[in-house]
């Protein structure tokens, strides 16, 4: 199968089977990597590209039921060289991942980012088929990965799994809850380049019902301590709809203006069409008048069906002027009769999206919770195997002062150096800065990484770097 492309694999009495195809990406996964740059807010974001229809995958027998495997590039999904790892690292930090996410009553299968994550690396090892390759993910059976030279790679999904082409999103708090991931590590002698793997269990309609539930319950846990993060997702999704309002209504004002403006021409194709008809009437009735059958000769039949023949001709040329007329008419009409409505539909979408935003302006402006409301001084600095969430941490030099003085703030460096993460020892939460530039990049949760906070674009550190 071509690299992003997923395939159903049922369990054998080896495990697994999994075919990859070392060399081509799925355009379609291709277009979702480069538009997943982000930077994103508050979590995982994702782009859902297939959507599973279990009716069609289902055995009778649950054990047998397919999983579902879809393959990557290792390269695609970290920055870190898989191949140069120590033997004896078990685990690497990728930026994106294939998971399953719910959403519309469905399961689906999505590129997330937003958060890094430590995957387990695993080895291929040989068997005695040649180029197939026992591989031990753990939660998993055991995987048969086959890695076949010069065979066509497949184009398409499987039967029971649907392409989509979806908009960035929340990914949810139960993306991947289905999923098992490692990055696979080839012998060198075989020339296969490392490969990230994603093997997801097919749910059920009640699996992913169960799934839909505490995904609510979550979020709205996640809203009731995070009363920001609920009310700029609200505010997004007001201005969406306002935005949306005034494409539609700048799309029916361009139409009527097109409309009114093809009018005129319309009419005057009526008149001239009226005008030809009554000329065609008249050059018959010239013709008969004028020109009687015994003195006009054989031809006098034949002349007068011409006549006629242009006659029918020219009215035919009028009823479609007419028509098309009509249909302008009615078009403006209908167009005006939208706009009215739009108008006013802007009015409340305009309102809700003001309402929304003086809420989460109202929300910002709320000293959060810091030392005083906790009872303590200060909060001590966190251990760095106790921070969660942001990947893989190296502690750094301290280097901006406190506030109010009183030393310095502990550091710790992420994301390859490209990220500094300060603590905020009042209000118990890291500060993220990016370290090309000192600018802020937002407020996280030390124990799961969540960003509590949004970038204040007055912070920066840049003197400190």
């Amino acid at each position: 199968m071509a690299f992003g492309l997923p395939a159903l694999a049922t369990p054998g009495a080896e495990g697994l089977a999994l075919s990859v195809s070392g060399d081509a990406l799925s355009a379609a996964v291709a277009d979702v990597l480069a538009a997943l740059k982000g930077p994103f807010k508050f979590g995982l974001w994702g782009i859902a590209i297939y959507g599973v229809l279990p009716s069609e995958i289902a055995k009778d027998d649950p054990k047998m039921m397919s999983k579902i495997v879809t393959s990557l590039p290792a390269d695609t999904v970290t920055e870190t060289p898989v191949s140069s790892l120590p033997l004896d690292q078990a685990t690497v930090s990728v930026t994106k991942r294939v998971a399953d996410i719910v959403k519309d009553e469905r399961q689906h299968i999505a590129v997330v980012t937003g958060r890094p994550m430590s995957v387990p690396v695993v080895d291929a090892k040989p068997t005695k088929r040649p180029g197939v390759f026992s591989v031990s993910i753990p939660g998993l059976p055991s995987l048969q990965v086959s890695v076949p030279k010069g065979v066509p790679a497949a184009k398409a999904p499987p039967k029971g799994i649907i392409a989509e082409k979806g908009d960035s999103r929340p990914a949810g708090f139960t993306a991947g809850g289905n999923s098992r991931e490692a990055v696979i590590r080839f012998p060198k002698e075989s020339g296969q380049k490392p490969v990230y793997v994603s093997v997801t269990d097919v749910l059920t309609p009640a699996q992913v019902k169960q799934r839909l539930e505490e995904e609510k319950r979550r979020q709205q846990a996640w809203d009731a301590a995070h009363p920001e993060e609920g009310l700029k997702r609200e505010y997004d999704k007001a201005k969406a709809e306002l935005d949306a309002e005034d494409k539609n209504i700048a799309t029916l004002n361009s139409r009527i203006a097109s409309t009114e403006k093809a009018i005129p021409g319309a009419r005057a194709a009526v008149q001239e069409a009226d005008k030809k008809v009554k000329e065609a009437e008249a050059n018959k009735d010239d013709f008969v008048t004028y020109n009687p059958p015994h003195e006009y000769g054989s031809g006098w039949q034949d002349q007068v069906r011409y006549l006629d023949k242009d006659i029918q001709n020219q009215n035919e040329k009028l009823k479609a002027a007419q028509t098309s007329l009509n249909e302008m008419n009615e078009s403006l009409s209908r167009d005006k009769a939208a706009l009215s409505g739009a108008m006013e539909s802007r009015k409340q979408k305009e309102k809700k999206a003001k309402d929304a935003e003086n809420k989460l302006n109202e929300e910002k402006k709320k000293p959060r919770k810091g030392t005083k409301d906790y009872g303590h001084d200060y909060f001590p600095d966190p251990k760095t195997e106790d921070i969660k969430g942001l990947g893989e941490l190296k502690e750094g030099k301290p280097k901006t002062p406190k506030q109010g003085g009183g030393g310095k703030r502990a550091r710790w460096y992420g994301d390859k150096k490209r990220k500094i993460y300060e603590w905020d020892s009042q209000h118990g939460e890291l500060e993220g800065y990016r370290a090309s530039d000192g600018e802020h990049l937002g407020a996280f949760d030390p124990k799961t990484g969540k960003q509590v906070k949004g970038p204040d674009p007055k912070r920066n550190i840049k003197k400190y770097l």
